[in-house]
C-alpha cells in the first residue's frame, strides 16, 4: 500500500542514512522505480527502508509504496537491527553492542534457547524444557542471527564475545578511533585484565601500537627487531582486514535484491578480479615452499 512519507515516523536512535548512498539509490529509483517496498509497522514506523525513504525524500515523492507489518515491538527492534548491520557499514564494536542488544530480544521470544552453560557456546541452546516439548525447536540465537547477516556462526559467537568482555571504557575509547583495529586485534584486547583494557585501547587510539602484542613487550628488555612489527604481523593484520571486509561484502549480497542486471555483471567482474588477486597470493605463497 502507498504511504504518505509525511506519516512516516523514524525511531531517534536510528542510524542516519549514508547521503553517498541515498542519492546513488535515487539514481536507480528515478530510472527502474522502487523496486522494493519499505516496511513499517501499524503505526507507519519505519522498520526496513531508511535508504529508500530518504531516496523518495531526494526525488520529491510525495508517497512511497510500504509493506505493512503487524508485528510487535520486539520483532519491529530485530528487524530494525538486522537492516542496521547489513546495511550500514558499521565498526565492529558497533555491530557487537547491536548483536549484544539482538541477544536479548531473541532470548525474550524464544526463551528455550537460553543457553544453560557458558555463554556463545555453538552446543549450548538449548534450554532444559526443550527435552520434553514436542513444539518445533527455534533456532539457536547464533545460528539464527548468521543466517539472517550472512555470515558463519563463529563470526556471531566473536561479536558476542567482544560486547560481554570488552569493558565500557575501553569501548568508548574505541569508538574515537577513525578506523579500529582488525577483530583479531579487539579480541586480544578483549582477553586482556578490564584495567589494562582502556590503556592498551587509548594507545591504539594515539597510534602508539597497532598490535595488543607490542602492547604487552612494553617494559620487556629489549631485543633486537621488537621495535617493528615483523613481516609476517603485518602481513597477518593486512589479511585480518582484508577478510573482515570479505564478510561485509558477503552480507551485502546476501541482503541485496534490487541490483539491475548491469549491476550484476560489474559486481561480478569485481568480484572475480577479487578472486585473481587471491590466486596470485596464494601463488607467491605456494613459491616459498
Amino acid at each position: 500500500m502507498r504511504i504518505p512519507i509525511s506519516e512516516i515516523k523514524i525511531n531517534p536512535g536510528r542510524r542516519k542514512a549514508d547521503p553517498t548512498h541515498v542519492d546513488e539509490l535515487s539514481k536507480s529509483i528515478a530510472d527502474v522505480g522502487l523496486l522494493n517496498p519499505i516496511t513499517v509497522d501499524s503505526n507507519h514506523t519505519l522498520i526496513a527502508g531508511l535508504h529508500r525513504l530518504e531516496a523518495a525524500k531526494l526525488l520529491d515523492w510525495a508517497e512511497i509504496e510500504c509493506t505493512v507489518c503487524s508485528i510487535d515491538s520486539i520483532r519491529a527492534e530485530l528487524a530494525e537491527i538486522d537492516e542496521n548491520v547489513i546495511r550500514r557499514s558499521l565498526t565492529n564494536t558497533e555491530v557487537s553492542s547491536l548483536l549484544a542488544r539482538r541477544k536479548k530480544l531473541y532470548e525474550t521470544l524464544h526463551p528455550e534457547t537460553i543457553a544453560r552453560n557458558r555463554p556463545g557456546h555453538v552446543s549450548n541452546h538449548q534450554s532444559s524444557r526443550d527435552n520434553v516439548s514436542c513444539e518445533p525447536k527455534a533456532k539457536s540465537f547464533v545460528e539464527d542471527t548468521a543466517e539472517k547477516l550472512g555470515v558463519s556462526t563463529r563470526t556471531v559467537e566473536r561479536h558476542l564475545y567482544l560486547a560481554e568482555h570488552l569493558t565500557p571504557k575501553a569501548s568508548e575509547i574505541l569508538k574515537k578511533m577513525d578506523k579500529q583495529p582488525p577483530r583479531s586485534e579487539l579480541m586480544k584486547l578483549a582477553r586482556l585484565e578490564p584495567d589494562r583494557q582502556a590503556e592498551c585501547a587509548a594507545q591504539f587510539l594515539s597510534s602508539e601500537i597497532k598490535s595488543v602484542n607490542t602492547y604487552l613487550k612494553q617494559g620487556e628488555p629489549e631485543t633486537a627487531g621488537t621495535d617493528t612489527p615483523s613481516s609476517f604481523d603485518s602481513f597477518m593484520e593486512s589479511s585480518s582486514l582484508i577478510l573482515n571486509e570479505f564478510e561485509r561484502l558477503s552480507s551485502l549480497l546476501a541482503a541485496s535484491s534490487d541490483f539491475t542486471d548491469e549491476q550484476t555483471e560489474t559486481a561480478r567482474i569485481q568480484a572475480n578480479k577479487l578472486r585473481e588477486a587471491a590466486d596470485r597470493l596464494t601463488a607467491q605463497l605456494e613459491g616459498r615452499r
